[in-house]
């Protein structure tokens, strides 16, 4: 829920003169469209599961028998699956939930782990993204309870926003794909400082393999000037090469 505390402080706050940008890991904008994300056939981790899985979970919450031995039981196996992938659970995991509230977790998201019926439940900023001015990365796992389609509907809502997507990982990141984890959150908070002095910021399109190490990327501004000059250069050497083969072998280009 961080992320959505970031976002409704970006967008409600009063002041946010001292906010400089905002990462966000495996964040949501709207509840309906997180839900129907998971479920949906072709990109929905729920939605990959055996068809018997998927109607033991529908009719375990349409009973609402999220105490059941069985229920607890698909939502700790698909934990593994979809929230923390690596095994044994570290000690910072394992701490972090045991302090778990829940009758505060259950009245925010609800008593089912597969939906949002809390006050969570109606949750849409979407529309909003837009308003945010400062740049923002948006991270998740390829595994991730938020799908790649809630992301990207982020992604085309914000300005600034960059998105990266960490291939070992389910929902917590920062432990499956920590090194990576913390090299992309290095790299993007580098370009906004960098940014603050030129004036303005290139969200970096990490989705088409760019490498994290700084000193060798291009600003993607350049990137058109330089397949421009190198375009111009190779037509040059054709021609010269052409012109040489023409006197050396005899023949004449056809005109």
């Amino acid at each position: 829920w961080g992320t959505i505390l970031a976002q409704l402080f970006a967008l409600n706050a009063k002041n946010t003169s001292g906010l400089t940008s905002l990462t966000l890991s495996g964040p949501l904008s709207d509840a309906r469209s997180y839900i129907d994300a998971q479920w949906d056939e072709t990109e929905g981790n729920l939605g990959s599961l055996p068809p018997f899985v998927q109607h033991r979970i529908k009719k375990l919450e349409e009973k609402q028998l999220y105490d059941s031995a069985e229920y607890e039981a698909i939502d700790e196996v698909l934990s593994t699956f979809f929230t923390l992938r690596t095994a044994p659970a570290p000690d910072c995991f394992t701490k972090s939930a045991s302090g778990l509230n829940k009758e505060i977790y259950v009245g925010m998201q609800g008593a089912s782990e597969f939906t949002l019926s809390g006050v969570l439940g109606k949750l849409n900023v979407t529309g909003r993204l837009h308003e945010i001015e400062v740049p923002v990365l948006l991270t998740h796992g390829r595994f991730d309870t938020m799908r790649p389609s809630i992301i990207k509907t982020m992604q085309g809502q914000i300005k600034l926003a960059e998105r990266k997507m960490l291939p070992h990982s389910g929902h917590v990141s920062m432990i499956d794909d920590a090194g990576m984890m913390n090299d992309v959150v290095a790299d993007f908070l580098e370009r906004v400082e960098a940014s603050q002095r030129r004036g303005h910021f290139v969200p970096r399109r990490w989705e088409i393999g760019i490498n994290t190490s700084t000193k060798s990327q291009v600003d993607p501004s350049r990137q058109w000037v330089i397949l421009v000059v190198t375009t111009l250069i190779a037509f040059s050497v054709g021609i010269l090469v052409g012109k040489r083969r023409k006197y050396k072998d005899g023949y004449s280009p056809i005109e």
